[in-house]
């Protein structure tokens, strides 16, 4: 009989998991609520943190060679069919903040200016509160890399909106009309008008604004000649709505089946008297009867997708002092877990005012910070009999894209 594995969390460590477990037949159940980490990512996809990669060149003297990606996890990013993994090297970013940044993979839709050489890249000026093109490209012209390579930033005049409402509208909602082919072949021609008028140039760069169902970008480098794509953003982004497409769709591809609902407990329980082998129980919000499996994998974000929530014992204080002094960090679930940090279980380090933020929370010269690595201890991805976790959730690992598709991939194999 098939194992059965429930998947707490829809990001992109859950959806490993759940591709990883179904792969070796076990019947998945994914168990989502609201917006997750990934869903709020900007579609840059990093193995390691950026702005080590980029002090390390730097020691170095010159750009680092790309590690190569397991064939799992290549062969999960191809089924996903989202992002470009360059082969050889990393991806180059621009960034809405005006900075050059790499990146292992990237969603389609973002413009990859590391193939580019001694060309002009083209800004097209919008009327946008979050697009200031002349600001941008003069920021982008003066990065180490753009310098390197000889590439130039030219904002240009282009009537790319075609509403007087895009003026104002979310980027989300931008990127969703030009989903529309009619509306993206009107954009084409703006953009061929803007080549024209420019003289020419090796590629465009547009703001988050490429699609939300899908990434549309390659459509449009196509058909004009040119590669053109969207800037690197950080939370908000549409590449979260261009996530989400491709995961539901992968979802259904592999056959889990979907909940939607906010899990509560997770508890452990012997099928009878003297019986060794323990299963699990997901207690869900509004469910009168716990969902039961083999194993459980927690795949619900860290600090910042509320996987692990920042809870001082302050906030339960009375007029004077807190009852009783803990670690200010919990998880959002009641489940058998232990809570760490990199530097092992997280201590009650606290004052009267409650917990010294400066000692636990903050990096210290080597010494990252508990913001940066708290969450759930493990042994490899196993937190307790029969519950596995992925992604941020899991105590000091990176936080990135490609080492949460790692522990996922890892938790949905052992599951």
């Amino acid at each position: 009989m098939a194992r059965s594995i429930v998947v707490i969390g829809a990001g992109v460590a859950g959806l490993a998991a759940a591709w990883s477990a179904r792969r070796r037949g076990a019947q998945v159940t994914v168990i989502s609520a609201g917006v997750g980490e990934t869903a709020l990512a900007g579609g840059a996809v990093d193995d390691v943190p950026w702005d080590q990669l980029e002090r390390a060149a730097r020691l170095l003297g010159g750009d680092l060679p790309a590690g190569d990606l397991a064939p799992a996890a290549r062969q999960f990013a191809a089924e996903l069919g989202l992002w470009d993994v360059p082969q050889a090297a990393a991806a180059r970013l621009a960034t809405v903040a005006g900075r050059i940044r790499p990146a292992r993979a990237r969603d389609r839709a973002l413009l990859d200016l590391g193939p580019l050489r001694r060309t002009r890249v083209l800004v097209p000026r919008a009327p946008r509160g979050a697009w200031d093109a002349d600001a941008l490209a003069a920021s982008l012209a003066d990065e180490p890399f753009a310098r390197a390579r000889g590439l130039r930033f030219l904002p240009v005049d282009a009537p790319i909106l075609r509403f007087d409402d895009e003026r104002r509208i979310p980027d989300g909602d931008l990127a969703a009309r030009h989903d529309d082919p009619a509306r993206l072949s009107w954009l084409l021609e703006r953009l061929r008008e803007a080549l024209e008028g420019a003289g020419g140039a090796g590629a465009i760069l547009l703001g988050p604004w490429l699609g939300a169902r899908a990434p549309r970008a390659e459509a449009l480098s196509a058909r004009l000649g040119v590669p053109v794509g969207e800037a690197l953003v950080g939370a908000g982004s549409p590449a979260g709505l261009r996530f989400e497409a491709a995961r539901d769709a992968l979802l259904a591809a592999i056959g889990a089946t979907r909940r939607h609902g906010r899990v509560r407990a997770v508890g452990a329980r012997r099928d009878g008297p003297g019986d060794r082998a323990e299963r699990v129980s997901v207690h869900v919000e509004g469910d009168d009867a716990p969902l039961e499996a083999d194993a459980v994998i927690l795949a619900i974000g860290g600090l910042a997708g509320g996987g692990v929530a920042y809870a001082p014992p302050e906030r339960g204080a009375g007029h004077d002092l807190a009852a009783r002094g803990a670690a200010p960090f919990a998880l959002s679930i009641a489940a058998p877990v232990t809570l760490g940090d990199a530097r092992g279980p997280l201590g009650v380090v606290s004052s009267m005012q409650g917990p010294e933020l400066d000692v636990i929370a903050w990096p210290c010269g080597e010494r990252p910070g508990a913001l940066e690595t708290v969450g759930i201890r493990c042994e490899g991805v196993r937190a307790a009999p029969g519950v596995l976790a992925a992604g941020s959730v899991v105590a000091g690992r990176a936080r990135t894209v490609l080492d949460a598709v790692t522990t996922g991939l890892r938790a949905g194999a052992e599951a």
